[in-house]
């Protein structure tokens, strides 16, 4: 705040005091925060003249203490540099989210005003860098050099939060959010269901001892697949395959074209048909992804650029069609809201026309870190627009050693999911790098303890969400992760933690077990997981097993006929 100077004369004092009181309340009180000295800064690095290099969409910010309700004004001073004629996007972000952006078009230090309405409490506020790119030899950037809270009319200064207080909170938050996931597993992914045991002329069979147990999920737990049968010996693939089938139900199969086209019409079909095989022998669901991807990945050796729209369409309607019963699932465009081309609309358009049946997902990166507005924006318009897709993928690992808060996943997801889409998580990656963890009120670094804390949290969240269908987990194993220790099985495929509590996780809490004696009418009720089941039936003569299904929306009374020799 600004300090008055002495001044000698009665008169002039209080001529003072009066213009001192009269335009304080029009000023308002100021917190100001360096931007190098920020609380919160998930990405970037310090500059020579103090300011903040912001990288990478991250955020520079403060958690403070607002002490009235009101209206506060938010002076971010900063300036960039452009890439490919874009300026820099800065958004102002409260309590996680984006309340408004600015263009800054300026290469010298310039304020930026916005305006907010704040209740009394703890905020964190902050700017966020919402375009970075690397296009060429520019890079776009974004600098900081101070953050200044002011008070409305008559309220006193914001005044900074000790982390440790703001950590207390955070952590309280989180425990409330992971209780609350019991209740919700319960009402979204369970269902009450009866088997019905009649004899060969229909009529009950009571007093007979059964036994149900559930066999698979209809929810997708999956991971992907890229390692299969790439290790240098059998027992190690064979120990890969061992271990992808005990956890998961589901499973990513790659097609990125420049590696899977090295040359033009020779894509590498006899590999995945290995791989497809292998999943359907062991009642493994699969996605391709991606078909195509603006990405070097994604664009064929022998291509200058994106190849014709017409070469694109043949790639899409020739995978499709030659998978079609067999791989479900498909990310045809990859992260289209941070590249330019290609467009979704087209592309998903030739998918449904060459397999109706099958289930489209439009993917996406950065969406748990601060919304991803472009991904919304783009997704929303393509709902309006016709676009056929049937999932929206969010992938959940940049920035790389966020640990993103739970509450603000929850309401992310809450945001998509009001677009009446289904929602999958198609690439999460907690780490055991040794990496400082950021974004998060946990200090420390990335190790395997915390990789499984997390994640355990982090699955009972999205597994709780109504609107979820699959969670995949991106890279099995450490030999071969995209990010070092992005694996759950150490390099010599041995099982970390999260491993082990995934598992017991997806395969004993969330798995239905019971045994019982069916009633004079010839029932046995229970309340189980949605999936595929296994009724074992105890008869004089030896047992008998069959099959059966609960599925959700459906009335689940299950009618099971004893043959006469049985």
């Amino acid at each position: 705040m600004r300090k008055e100077q002495t001044v000698t004369g009665l008169a002039t004092a209080i001529v003072l005091a009066v213009l001192v009181i009269s335009q304080a309340p029009a000023a308002g009180a100021e917190l100001v925060i360096q931007a190098s000295r920020a609380a919160t800064r998930t990405e970037g690095g310090p500059m020579p003249g103090g300011e903040w290099n912001l990288w990478s969409n991250g955020l520079v910010g403060q958690p403070v203490r607002v002490p009235a309700d009101g209206s506060y004004r938010v002076v971010i001073r900063a300036w960039g540099s452009p890439a490919a004629n874009v300026w820099p996007e800065m958004g102002l972000v409260v309590d996680g989210r984006i309340l408004e952006s600015r263009t800054v078009d300026r290469d010298q230090p310039a304020d930026y005003r916005f305006e907010t309405q704040l209740a009394a409490g703890i905020h964190e506020i902050a700017a966020a860098f919402l375009n970075d790119a690397v296009i060429g030899r520019e890079d776009r950037n974004l600098y900081l050099a101070r953050l200044t809270i002011i008070s409305p009319p008559g309220a006193a200064e914001s005044l900074p939060v000790a982390r440790q207080e703001l950590a207390e909170s955070a952590e309280q938050r989180e425990r409330e959010i992971v209780a609350a996931t019991g209740a919700a597993i319960e009402k979204h992914r369970k269902t009450d269901a009866r088997v019905c045991l009649v004899d060969a002329q229909g009529r009950p069979a009571g007093g007979v001892k059964l036994s149900v147990e559930q066999t698979s999920h209809a929810f997708l737990f999956g991971g992907n697949i890229y390692m299969f049968d790439r290790y240098q010996d059998e027992d190690r693939n064979a120990a890969y395959k061992r271990r992808f089938a005990e956890l998961f139900n589901y499973a990513t199969v790659g097609f990125y074209w420049r590696s899977y086209e090295p040359q033009r019409g020779k894509p590498q079909y006899d590999y995945t048909d290995k791989v497809v095989a292998w999943c359907r022998d062991h009642g493994i669901r699969m996605k391709g992804h991606p078909l195509l991807w603006g990405n070097r990945s994604g664009v064929p050796p022998w291509s200058q650029g994106q190849p014709s729209p017409q070469i694109q369409r043949q790639r899409v309607v020739d995978i499709i069609q030659r998978y079609q019963g067999r791989i479900e699932f498909w990310e045809v465009v990859n992260e289209p809201a941070h590249l330019a081309e290609p467009k979704i609309d087209q592309p998903y358009r030739w998918a449904r026309q060459a397999d109706p049946a099958a289930h489209l997902i439009v993917n996406d990166y950065h969406v748990l870190a601060d919304g991803c507005p472009g991904f919304l924006k783009l997704v929303t318009e393509a709902n309006r627009g016709g676009t056929p897709f049937d999932g929206i993928g969010i992938q959940a690992h940049e920035p790389r050693t966020m640990r993103f808060p739970l509450d603000r996943v929850r309401e992310i997801l809450d945001q998509y999911a009001s677009l009446g889409k289904e929602l999958h998580i198609t690439e999460f990656t907690p780490t055991s790098s040794g990496e400082p963890i950021s974004g998060s009120h946990r200090e420390g670094v990335w190790d395997e303890a915390a990789q499984a804390d997390y994640a355990v949290k982090f699955y009972r969240v999205c597994f709780a969400h109504p609107a979820m269908r699959a969670i995949t987990w991106w890279d099995l194993c450490d030999q071969g992760a995209w990010l070092p220790g992005g694996g759950m099985l150490r390099k010599d495929l041995s099982p970390k933690p999260v491993y082990e509590q995934l598992r017991r996780l997806i395969h004993e809490e969330w798995k239905t077990r019971l045994a019982g004696t069916t009633d004079g009418n010839g029932r046995l009720s229970f309340r189980g997981f949605f999936g595929e089941y296994r009724v074992t039936i105890e008869l004089p003569d030896g047992k008998v097993e069959r099959q059966f299904r609960v599925c959700k929306g459906q009335p689940n009374e299950i009618v099971l006929t004893l043959a006469g020799n049985e």
